[in-house]
């Protein structure tokens, strides 16, 4: 008798350990519901690929601005001669002027309220992102290619020197010299690449796709 009063006893217990477990539990999910959940940024940055080149202002005119990889918030650009690393992002201001270098591969000349970005400065991958404003783009060298991507458009260079302006929806290229190729995704997903020759001026309109070549 008194064994099975020792069994039951330790039933009791068991059952007592299981229901409390169960009300902790949900006390602790009643407490995480009422917290409100906010992510938290990262600091960890990663560095720029070792095969990635540097480049740096050579002139600084008006306002010019740069956001570093590591910040979220852009910086006035103080002086000539600061380096430029993958990642990061510059903008002039109204009348404003910047040319950035990277030796010997290519010479970027932006002109006001423009903005670009420092996507891949690895020089087989070279990509720059121009988000709005004037640039030109002159190579260094030949057999150096590089692209830039503007809205729905992406333009690949071999060599020589082009000017990309960027207005709300509307894509100027002009081929100062050399020979380049424009690829553009349409409103039913498909690619089309045009081929690009010295001279030729070219008009986006990217809210409808459509490209004209003069």
């Amino acid at each position: 008798m008194s064994q099975k009063i020792h069994y039951l006893l330790l039933l009791f217990l068991f059952l007592i350990g299981i229901g409390s477990v169960f009300i902790f539990r949900l006390w602790q999910v009643k407490k995480a519901e009422s917290i409100s959940f906010s992510p938290q940024e990262s600091s960890f940055v990663l560095k720029p690929p070792l095969k990635a080149l540097t480049g740096e202002f050579i002139l600084i005119k008006g306002e010019v601005k740069k956001k570093p990889r590591s910040k979220e918030k852009f910086e006035i650009v103080k002086a000539e001669g600061e380096i430029l690393i993958e990642g990061e992002k510059i903008t002039t201001g109204k009348e404003s002027q910047s040319i950035i270098e990277f030796p010997d591969f290519i010479r970027i000349s932006l002109g006001s309220n423009t903005e670009i970005g420092l996507i891949n400065l690895i020089p087989t991958n070279f990509l720059i992102n121009q988000s709005s404003g004037f640039v030109t783009y002159k190579l260094l060298q030949d057999d150096s290619p590089f692209s830039v991507r503007s809205l729905h458009t992406l333009l690949t260079f071999d060599f020589g020197e082009s000017k990309i302006t960027v207005e709300e929806n509307k894509i100027k290229v002009e081929i100062l010299s050399g020979k380049a190729k424009l690829a553009l995704v349409d409103l039913n997903n498909k690619t089309h690449i045009w081929e690009l020759n010295e001279g030729e001026k070219v008009l986006v309109e990217d809210s409808e796709r459509r490209v004209k070549i003069e």
